[in-house]
This record gives C-alpha cells, structure tokens and sequence, in this order.
C-alpha cells in the first residue's frame, strides 16, 4: 500500500471473475484519490486466485482466505487491518463511474459532521433496472445506504457489520448504527456506481426461493434489532400520511423513476424526503449546489444488541 494512501476500497468475491475484472478496473481508471484495493476471495475456482495474485500493482492487495467466511466476516477482518482515514465497501459487481469515489472522499474531507456517504447506485442488470437509483427506506425510518464510504473510526466506533446477519441485511443495519451513533449520513448527488445485479429473475426456481429466505431471515433480525426504535415518531409518521395523500392525488401523474427534476428533486428524491424520518423537508433545497443530498441527522442514542440467530438455538 502507498504511504500516501487516503482510502481503503474493500470488496469480496467467489468465483465471479469477470465480474471482479470489471469491479477492479473500474475502481483503479475512475479514482484519483491514493488508495489500497483489498479483494477478499473465499476460495474461487474459476481462475480468480491466478489473477489477483499476477497483479503488477502495488494498489491492490488480495486477501486470500481460501475458504467462505460470510461476506460480513470477510469484510470485518480486512476493516481489523487498514490504515487509511477512509473505507468503502464494494460488491464485485460494482462499477465506479463518474469518479464517484473521488466525490465521496471529497463530501468527507469538506463536512466533518458527514460519518458515512453512500456511493448513489443505479442497476444497470436485474429486476430494478428501471430505478433511477438504489436505496429502500427501512421500517423504522433510515434510508439504507446499499455501498458506502465512511471514515475508518466511525467504522471502528460501530464495530464494523454485524456478523450475526451474515450476508443479507448487513448494509441496512450498518447504517442505523452509524445514524444512531450520531454522524450524519448523505448520499452523493450524481450516480457512483453501476450495478450488475445477477440475480435470479424466474420465480419458484431453486435460486429464487433460497434468495427469497435469505431476504425474509435478514428482515427478521433487523426487525428484531431495531424495530423499537418505530415507537412513537410522531412527525415522521405525519408526514408519511402526507406522502400517501399526495401520491393519491397525483394519481397517474406520479412516477417514482422519472428523471424530471420536480421542485429541486426528483420524485424518488421527494419519495425519500417524506418517507425517511431523519431526513428534513426542505432538503432539497438546503443541499442545493452540494455534492450530496438526503442527509439523514439523528440524536445520538444506546444501539441495540444483536438479535439471537436462530440457528444457534
């Protein structure tokens, strides 16, 4: 790694090679900021290993574990052993465009009070590739960041991802703790990644189904974890109300991915606003001419412990 290393760009692969060359170049032709690039590989077959290890590039450095671990072990214990004041979490079938790491670590060099950004993401693969961009509201009112970047104590203070979700579920429930730590959360402006989302697309397939229970298991913890912090709300829940109403009156007029700004955001943009409970209403205007907006303000406030898995009786 070179001394002048500012950012760390961690992300795990197995067995999807391609994927993984198109993740590397991507990050290594877009990004100017000094960086280390650690590829964690569960133990792939595909020709993976023989490539991360014939790199002639100092910048990145293979994690070799041989084995899988859970994508929220893997990351955790390369997060144990980077340096930098900056870390992002990437999937392998991630693409940076845009420069959209650079814009990041600018958003975190300019605001101090901003812990996490997330790396704003558009399928351009898969089920959601009519989305203008990724990023659901939880049930208890945190819009998720699906890639991020944060600094390297806010990740420390919060103990990295909970290894207790495993895979699915790990990315929501690492952005309520860092909310709820007190460091506000932003996403970037201009989309950062592309996502190559191969997913299976045929329900009642094997791949589906088992996709299906991955997602249902890591709901259940979340909900499990976080859902008293749903109580009360008052304001949060008025304003919901107001959204359903609206929508209703818009009636076919609405459309969640139109790419027509309406009021200084876009109708997702408005959708978040409203349905987002850390999320003020005139942010669309107070983050205009910013490389960021939907920033998410918490109070600071005891985080919850990890729910009992239920494979461990």
């Amino acid at each position: 790694m070179s001394p002048d290393a500012r950012l760390s760009v961690v992300l795990g692969t197995y067995n999807r090679l391609a994927s993984l060359k198109r993740c590397l170049d991507s990050i290594l032709a877009e990004t100017r900021t000094p960086l280390a690039v650690y590829v964690a590989d569960a133990g792939s077959t595909d020709g993976t290993v023989d490539y991360l290890t014939s790199l002639d590039d100092p910048r990145v450095r293979p994690v070799l574990a041989g084995r899988k671990l859970g994508q929220a072990r893997a990351y955790n214990e390369v997060f144990r052993i980077v340096q930098t004041p900056y870390v992002a979490w990437l999937s392998d079938d991630n693409e940076v465009v845009d420069a959209g790491l650079d814009a990041a670590v600018a958003v975190l060099d300019r605001e101090p009070a901003i812990g996490m950004v997330a790396l704003k993401t558009k399928d351009v693969q898969g089920p959601f590739l009519g989305s203008v961009y990724l990023g659901g509201v939880s049930e208890i009112g945190v819009l998720n960041v699906n890639q991020g970047m944060l600094r390297r104590e806010v990740l420390a203070e919060v103990g990295g991802f909970s290894e207790t979700f495993g895979f699915y579920g790990i990315d929501p429930d690492l952005t309520a703790k860092v909310l709820y730590c007190g460091h506000d959360i932003v996403y970037t402006r201009q989309v950062a990644l592309h996502h190559h989302r191969d997913w299976p697309l045929q329900e009642g397939t094997p791949e589906h189904q088992e996709l299906a229970r991955h997602h249902a298991r890591s709901l259940s913890l979340y909900r499990h974890k976080w859902g008293k912090m749903a109580q009360g709300a008052v304001a949060w829940r008025a304003k919901r109300r107001v959204w359903t109403w609206f929508k209703r009156r818009l009636g076919g007029r609405y459309d969640e991915n139109s790419t027509t700004p309406r009021l200084g955001g876009l109708w997702r943009d408005w959708n978040n606003v409203f349905l987002a409970r850390h999320i003020s209403l005139i942010d669309p205007w107070s983050s205009a001419g910013r490389p960021y907006h939907l920033r998410q303000h918490a109070a600071r406030r005891p985080l919850p412990p990890d729910p009992k898995r239920p494979e461990d009786g």
